[in-house]
Formats: C-alpha cells, sequence, structure tokens
C-alpha cells in the first residue's frame, strides 16, 4: 500500500468520524457549535483528500502519456515496412496532441501545493476532460490510420 493510500485510508476515517460527530450533535441547541465545527473539520478533510487524490491523478495521466508517447516512437523507429506520408502525417499529429497534453500536466504537478488547494475542484474537472480528450485522440488516430 502506497504512502498516498495510507493517508487517504486516514481521511477517509476521519471523515467519517466528523460526519458522525456532526450528526449527532444535531441532537440538542447545546451542540450547535460541534456541528459547526464538524462541519468544518469535514470541509478541511475533504479539500485535502481533494488536492492528494487529484495530485495522484495528475502523476498517473503523466505517466501514462509519456509511456504512450515513448512507445509509439520506439515502435515507429523499429517498424521494418516504410512509411508513408499519410501514416507519418497520423502520427505526428497525435504525437503532438499527447504532447500538449503531457504538457500541460506538468505544468499543473510543478504548481505548488496552495494552488492545489484551491483549484482541487477545477483541477478534478480538468482531468477527467483531458482523459476524455486523451480518448478521443485515440480513437481519431485509430479511424485515421485504419483508412490508410
Amino acid at each position: 500500500m502506497s504512502s498516498v493510500d495510507r493517508h487517504l485510508k486516514i481521511i477517509d476515517a476521519a471523515l467519517l468520524s466528523a460526519k458522525i460527530v456532526k450528526d449527532a450533535s444535531e441532537a440538542s441547541e447545546v451542540l450547535i457549535p460541534l456541528k459547526v465545527t464538524a462541519g468544518i473539520m469535514i470541509t478541511i478533510l475533504e479539500t485535502i483528500r481533494g488536492v492528494k487524490t487529484n495530485k495522484e491523478d495528475w502523476a498517473t495521466l503523466g505517466e501514462h502519456l509519456a509511456t504512450q508517447i515513448k512507445g509509439m516512437q520506439d515502435n515507429l523507429s523499429r517498424c521494418p515496412i516504410p512509411h508513408s506520408t499519410a501514416l507519418l502525417l497520423a502520427v505526428n499529429s497525435y504525437e503532438q496532441k499527447l504532447n500538449n497534453v503531457l504538457t500541460k500536466v506538468r505544468l499543473v504537478s510543478s504548481r505548488g501545493q496552495a494552488e492545489g488547494v484551491f483549484r482541487y475542484r477545477i483541477d478534478k474537472e480538468e482531468i477527467i476532460e483531458l482523459n476524455r480528450d486523451v480518448g478521443i485522440y485515440w480513437s481519431d488516430f485509430i479511424v485515421c490510420i485504419s483508412i490508410l
């Protein structure tokens, strides 16, 4: 189990505890400060969890893209069949799109922790969108080379 997985399990346990405390504190008006405190703790823990998950997702996406780009380059260089211009254009276009996404991933991965905290919801959506885009690029590439 990775360090991130252990941290996420601890955060999940703390989140569950804070939610139980918050629910239990709704029983009495006297416990309103406890309810507010538990609510704040829940927000903090969800933010920490989101930032850690995003960091891991950015890293996974970056590793996937780098591996895919390198594998494509290696396979193309070892291919004994002469490459048509159309195939090379399709490969170059696909590789450029992947490199653009990889550049964005590396830029985001190099930011400070504070920015990750403030942008964690936006980052979560961007990760989803970029993964979707990479899938679309792959589909377009496959259609293109299947026509060749």
